[in-house]
């Protein structure tokens, strides 16, 4: 292996180690959560979900990251967005009241909110953010760089 494989892998290995801390540490919350606010026998499911969840993202998000150049705050400014909205997000799906007895008998509809908090969808456009973030911050990164030439 070339002295550049080496430095490539340690930055990579760098990139997956922080992001992998940082969801972690989100995990951890999350299942702690719903051990606390939810149903305490799936707060293993919880951990496991979101935590093999992290293992993906975060070797897709350090590739990312090893390609576009970026820094190793950016890593930890666009994961850590993800950690907020994680946390956030599990917290308002486990504490948003809900009337189901109400909703399937047709007495009640959800609200745009109760919906948008119980929405898969809601939980899965979290993960597209720091890959978003990180392109933009990589293009204007390049922009920048051109227009000083």
């Amino acid at each position: 292996m070339s002295p550049n494989q080496k430095a490539g892998w340690r930055c990579y290995f760098k990139h997956w180690v922080i992001a992998m801390g940082l969801l972690l540490i989100t995990a951890i919350s999350c299942s702690l959560m719903q051990y606390f606010l939810g149903i305490d026998i799936f707060w293993f499911i919880v951990f496991a979900f979101i935590g093999s969840l992290s293992l993906i993202f975060s070797s897709l998000f350090a590739w990312l990251q090893l390609e576009t150049g970026n820094s190793y705050f950016s890593t930890v400014v666009f994961v850590g967005f993800l950690n907020v909205y994680l946390v956030l997000y599990i917290y308002l799906d486990l504490t948003v009241p809900i009337d189901w007895a109400a909703v399937s008998a047709g007495e009640i509809q959800l609200t745009w909110y109760q919906k948008m908090v119980r929405s898969d969808l809601t939980f899965w456009i979290g993960f597209l953010f720091p890959f978003i973030f990180s392109v933009v911050h990589f293009s204007v990164r390049s922009r920048t760089a051109k227009s000083k030439n």
